[in-house]
Parts: C-alpha cells; sequence; structure tokens
C-alpha cells in the first residue's frame, strides 16, 4: 500500500493529517475535461484516439467497458463515469440505498480490474456542504475498489462565500475550503481550474489560486492537477469585457509552463470539444484547432518536466516584475540574478504580466536544486541573461537531455515559454 503523509502549511492553516492510499498516480496525466468519451461530448473512438495520442494526451474518459477497451489498445488511461441515471455528479446519490448501491456496484464490479481504468469521475466543484457526503460516497468506492481514487474537482477563488461554505474575506474563505476538503475528503490527488483570460483583460489571481492549491497539495502529500482554458464557452459574447476569450497558442504556453512551474503532476484542458463552446482544441467533427500542433508539443514538455520535478519538494514561487496577488516578489530566494530586470510593480486587475519573470524552486537535499524560468509576458520573446550560485545544466523537456550552461547563460524564451534548471553542488 502506497503511504502519503500530510504535513503542515502554516500559511494556509492546515492541520498536520495522515493519509494511507492505495492508488499510485503514476505517469504525469495530459487529459481534458469536456471532450471524447465525456457525457454529451463525441463517443470515445480509434479514429478520436489517434488524434488524442498524437496530441500528447495520456489519459482520457469513458462511460462504458468499450471505452476501457479502445483506450487499452492506445495506451491511455481512463477517467471513468459510468453513473447513467444517476447523473453527472454522482457523489450527491445515496450510497445508502439498496437501488443505488446495486447500480452503482454493479458498475464498478464490471470495470474495476480493467488495466485501463484510472479514477472514477465523482464531482466537479462541490460545495463545501456536500464534503462529508462525497466523503461517504468514496468510502464506500473504496471497500468496492481499493486500488482507484475518486476525482472531485474544487472551486476556483472566484466561488462566492456560500459556495465555500466559509464566512469572510475571499482569499482566507478559499483557504479554509481547501483545509476542510482535505480533512472531510481526505483526498488521494487535488483538481481545481481556473480560468483568468477574458475579453477585457485577464483576471489577477490565477497565480494566487495555483500557489493555494500547490501548497494545500504539499500539505497534505498529495499530488495536484490544475485545469486550465482552452475556449471560450460564452460563443457570441465578443463585446463583453467579462466573457472568457479564446486563448491563443501564446497563451496557452503561458497556462502549461505555469503550470509546470508549480510542480502539477497533471494538467487537463477545458475543452477539447463539447457542444456550446467555440475554439476548443478540436471542433465537434474532429478538425484541429490552430493551437493543436502546440498543445502537441507542450503536453509531451508537461509530462517531461513534471515527471523531473516528481521527487522534489517545492520551495517557492518569485516573480521578477510585476507581483502578482499571493505570490512573492523577487528575493534571494530565487537564486539567480536576471537582466534586463523589470522593475517591482503591483498587477492591477485585468493587466497582463508584461516582462515579467517567473522562477520556481525545488529541492530534493541542500546539494539538489531544480529551478523553473518561465517569461510571463506570453506576446513576446525575451533573452535574459541569468547567473546562477552554482553551474547549472538546462533540460531539453523533448529530448530529455541535460546541457551544462554554466555559472552565467543566456536564455531565449517565447513568450509564455519555460525552461528547467539543474543545479547540483
Amino acid at each position: 500500500m502506497k503511504r502519503g503523509y500530510w504535513g503542515c502549511c502554516l500559511a494556509g492553516g492546515l492541520l498536520a493529517l495522515t493519509l494511507q492510499a492505495a492508488w499510485d498516480p503514476g505517469e504525469p496525466v495530459t487529459t481534458y475535461w469536456a471532450g471524447p468519451g465525456f457525457p454529451g461530448s463525441p463517443a470515445l473512438s480509434e479514429t478520436w484516439l489517434a488524434q488524442l495520442k498524437e496530441g500528447g494526451f495520456n489519459t482520457v474518459w469513458g462511460t462504458k467497458p468499450e471505452d476501457l477497451d479502445l483506450a487499452a489498445k492506445y495506451g491511455m488511461r481512463v477517467i471513468y463515469r459510468p453513473w447513467g441515471g444517476l447523473g453527472m455528479n454522482m457523489g450527491v446519490a445515496d450510497v445508502d440505498s439498496p437501488e443505488v448501491v446495486k447500480t452503482m456496484g454493479e458498475a464498478v464490479d464490471c470495470v474495476k480490474n480493467h488495466p485501463a481504468l484510472y479514477v472514477y469521475s465523482l464531482f466537479d466543484e462541490p460545495p463545501a456542504e456536500k464534503f462529508a457526503s462525497l466523503a461517504h460516497t468514496k468510502e464506500w468506492l473504496a471497500r468496492r475498489d481499493p486500488n482507484h481514487a475518486v476525482w472531485v474537482n474544487l472551486l476556483p477563488t472566484y466561488a462566492n462565500n456560500k459556495q465555500l461554505g466559509v464566512e469572510g474575506e475571499i482569499i482566507r474563505a478559499y483557504w479554509e475550503h481547501v483545509r476542510l476538503f482535505g480533512e472531510v475528503f481526505q483526498p488521494a490527488f487535488i483538481t481545481y481550474d481556473h480560468y483568468q483570460l477574458q475579453n477585457g483583460g485577464d483576471s489577477p489571481n490565477y497565480l494566487l489560486n495555483l500557489g493555494i492549491i500547490r501548497q494545500s497539495a504539499s500539505a497534505q502529500g498529495v499530488p495536484f492537477w490544475n485545469g486550465v482554458q482552452a475556449c471560450t464557452w460564452r460563443p457570441g459574447a465578443a463585446a463583453s469585457p467579462s466573457a472568457p476569450r479564446i486563448p491563443g497558442p501564446d497563451e496557452m504556453r503561458y497556462l502549461v509552463y505555469t503550470t509546470a512551474a508549480y510542480g502539477a503532476r497533471g494538467i487537463y484542458y477545458y475543452v477539447y470539444c463539447h457542444p456550446g463552446h467555440e475554439g476548443s482544441i478540436a471542433s465537434l467533427d474532429g478538425k484541429p484547432d490552430v493551437k493543436f500542433e502546440t498543445i502537441k508539443t507542450l503536453n509531451r514538455a508537461f509530462v517531461a518536466i513534471a515527471r523531473e520535478l516528481a521527487p522534489f519538494r517545492f520551495k517557492g514561487a518569485y516573480l521578477q516584475g510585476a507581483h502578482a496577488p499571493g505570490t512573492t516578489p523577487w528575493c534571494e530566494q530565487a537564486l539567480l540574478t536576471i537582466t534586463p530586470e523589470t522593475p517591482a510593480r503591483e498587477l492591477k486587475p485585468g493587466e497582463e504580466l508584461t516582462d515579467t519573470v517567473l522562477v520556481s524552486r525545488f529541492e530534493q537535499s541542500r546539494n539538489s536544486t531544480r529551478l523553473m524560468v518561465v517569461n510571463m509576458d506570453y506576446r513576446k520573446t525575451r533573452t535574459l541573461q541569468v547567473a546562477a550560485p552554482a553551474e547549472a545544466e538546462r533540460f531539453d523537456a523533448l529530448k530529455g537531455t541535460w546541457t551544462p550552461v554554466g555559472k552565467r547563460f543566456e536564455l531565449t524564451l517565447e513568450g509564455g515559454v519555460g525552461v528547467l534548471l539543474r543545479l547540483d553542488k
């Protein structure tokens, strides 16, 4: 049995608890919410699976045993949602009801030994009042199938106090919401989504949300996934500043590399394809969007970076330039000196992170450090002069190789692109 240990996170007020889980997260996850195999999306097929495989996706959705068989042919894992008439959010089902137990039990027993089964999808964005009933359902599932985790996707920071189940200032309320989820539900992994890209600019709390989830996952001793925006779900609302915009390849680079920079073990895109959405990764008839080629490369880079960072402890994320809420301004803990230096300033609502650099730090021991450097200005390429405290190596995520670059070196990064550095003394 694999064991995970909950530590302490004083900034978030998380309690130290102990968690045991049989499920192993395995290879870093690249998947989607709403797409082939997802309820209401196109049915999973060999055509879709071939495209997903080409796109660097390694985990897909399914609702019936045949989906698992198809996915296995392509070496894919499956997020399984088989509950049929019990609805999208099965976690509200009464697992003390003989009828529900029979329906769910038969669905689980049919697939629980299938090699393609990865996790069960349980509930999306539950209010805090649902945590206890979800935990009850999870415990029932664990007795029926102790070898697979369940996925409950959390609300973002822009949820309201009623949804979070906590009164008071929204950021402290969100910290408490995530703490309560950990205490009551005891997840095997944490996921959430936060969609910041609007017609009128970028909402300011994307990195704040990412940081809270990162610290919460560290405190709970579990991995986390980040859900990122890949479309608009308000078609025809281009005139509305608050409507979500369609991200392009540059913004997708920014979203994927920031996710990697915080040490996520999974990423999922909203959406791959689904009715009522525009600008998705592919159309409902299977035609790839312009960003498909970019995502194809990004997925492979993400998996390679996440695999490298998995054994390391996240120490912090530091911004040179604009200071986004919840992040740490540039300081000596970032270890690197980077020029040209952008003066520190507070990020305003709707503002993009122009000329801003993110450095995140990971350590395995005092002599083994990894640093992610991300060009947060997703509109333009930047050339940075970097000085490191020790001889550094640069990771080629697509080749899986390290190249020495010395203590002083140059990084030319396209908009939104990040690079992993190794500093081993």
